[in-house]
């Protein structure tokens, strides 16, 4: 009889954490979105008041952003020479493991379109758009992260109790 408690237990716990987990995914792309918006405020500043090359740019970001965005600008930086910088900064976004969509990937490449090819004014108002996109895309996540994360958490218990009811 304790077995069967036990077991039961670890059941509906095993189903919580997969749907904590499941859940988890909406939080980080919400997390990684406003990243990368403050990562362009980063941008936009250096470019305004410095003289620092992109590379140099995104070498900073890389030693301040968590992980997966750090890798990002990290590959993009050493990439820039070898592939020129729109080629370099969309072959990244295909490549990035992130929980974005695909939406939010196609607001991001927006950037390396003029990105390098334009003088200040042109690249800080490339900035201030995909700023725009990126907060459409914030507000979209947050809609989704408030909708889905409770669903997802109370799914995984129902689920393991469920579970746990038929099999005993």
């Amino acid at each position: 009889m304790i077995l069967k408690f036990c077991l039961g237990l670890g059941i509906i716990f095993c189903s919580c954490k997969i749907g904590i987990l499941i859940s988890k995914k909406y939080i980080l792309r919400l997390e990684e979105l406003e990243e990368f918006k403050n990562n362009f405020q980063i941008i936009e500043n250096k470019i305004k008041y410095t003289y620092e090359t992109l590379e140099e740019i995104f070498c900073e970001i890389a030693e301040i952003s968590s992980l997966s965005i750090a890798n990002f600008f990290k590959n993009t930086a050493s990439n820039l020479t070898k592939e020129g910088t729109e080629k370099a900064w969309k072959n990244e976004i295909k490549r990035m493991d992130s929980s974005l969509t695909k939406e939010d990937k196609e607001a991001l490449k927006e950037f390396g379109t003029l990105l390098g090819k334009t003088n200040k004014e042109g690249q800080i108002n490339q900035i201030k758009y995909v700023t725009e996109l990126l907060e459409i895309q914030i507000e979209k996540a947050k809609n989704e992260r408030d909708k889905n994360e409770k669903i997802y958490r109370k799914l995984g218990l129902i689920l393991g109790i469920g579970l746990v009811i038929i099999i005993y």
